[in-house]
């Protein structure tokens, strides 16, 4: 299991809306999967979870599971393994003085324990970049 958080200067509705609405203005350009720097990243309240880039191209990046604005958001997550493994990303919004805490805890899911041991550096890699880009992001106005 691979856990990572952030404090935000922000509430968590703010927080929240930035990760599920905006993802595509933070997200960091090495861990777009479309290889478009102008892509969007889609994490819908219906279950869609996709990147689109700017030509139309669609990846399915997994399945949103539970969508509770403010408070958390869990996917299935594809990246590293595909639909018929997928590993689960579980995101928590929590008010703390000051702002927000972003929890991210990221597990096997469906996927065997090997596999995720597998890629987990590379998740945990993953997750560095895109909580510090999402970090900066939440400072802009």
């Amino acid at each position: 299991m691979i856990q990572k958080s952030v404090v935000l200067r922000c509430d968590p509705a703010r927080a929240f809306g930035l990760f599920t609405e905006n993802a595509g203005e933070w997200w960091p350009a090495d861990r777009r999967h479309t290889d478009d720097v102008e892509s969007t990243i889609h994490m819908q309240s219906s279950g869609r979870f996709f990147e689109r880039a700017s030509d139309g191209t669609e990846i399915e990046l997994g399945v949103v599971r539970v969508f509770e604005p403010p408070e958390r958001l869990v996917l299935d997550w594809y990246p590293g393994t595909g639909p018929a493994n997928a590993t689960r990303v579980d995101v928590r919004f929590e008010a703390v003085e000051h702002g927000t805490l972003v929890s991210v805890t990221h597990d096997a899911g469906a996927a065997t324990a090997e596999t995720f041991a597998r890629n987990a550096a590379a998740y945990s890699r993953s997750w560095d970049s895109v909580l510090a880009c999402f970090l900066v992001t939440s400072t802009l106005p």
